[in-house]
């Protein structure tokens, strides 16, 4: 502070301006450009974290999409008669090969939380091509939560055109 008294008033005007601009420079090189670093850096990763949330609500909708199908899935495997043995019965009886069904044979193992998988093993004897489509055909359209997994078709000694059959299902069944 003394030496700006030692000045003179013109030294002093002279030595004012060039203060003041020193200082504006000094705050804008020490505060404004780290700031604006700073808020340029906080941008890209608030950019970064929405992008982030987008991806999480995505996530979610999706997990959402897939428990709704699921339960739909569950629901129709396990509305009445669809995967007992029962239902497979019927389904062979709608497609009228009851008569030619030799054999019907279940096998149920657990997969989880009080869901049973079963494999059902028909046996169909002289069937023509137009019976075996047909039970395919109903157990496709059935609406429960049934897949065939095999068939073997195998023609008759006796007549050519007609063939014994042995479609293995998978269905889904609640546990006990």
């Amino acid at each position: 502070m003394k030496l700006f008294r030692e000045l003179s008033d013109r030294q002093r005007s002279f030595l004012f301006p060039i203060t003041i601009t020193a200082v504006f420079i000094s705050i804008f090189i020490f505060v404004d450009i780290p700031l604006y670093n700073k808020s340029r850096n906080l941008e890209k990763k608030i950019g970064e974290e929405e992008r982030r949330l987008d991806l999480i609500i995505s996530i979610g909708q999706e997990y959402l999409l897939i428990k709704d199908e699921i339960d739909d899935i569950k629901e129709r495997a396990f509305r009445g008669e669809g995967a007992s043995l029962s239902g497979v019965d019927s389904i062979v009886s709608r497609s009228g090969l009851k008569k030619k069904l030799s054999s019907l044979r279940p096998t149920t193992s657990p997969i989880t939380d009080g869901t049973n998988k079963i494999k059902f093993e028909l046996s169909l004897e002289k069937a023509t091509l137009s019976d075996i489509s047909h039970l395919l055909s109903a157990v496709e359209s059935d609406g429960h939560s049934i897949n065939i997994d095999r068939v073997s078709i195998k023609t008759t000694y006796d007549d050519p055109a007609l063939f014994n059959t042995t479609v293995v299902v998978n269905a889904l069944e609640k546990g006990q």
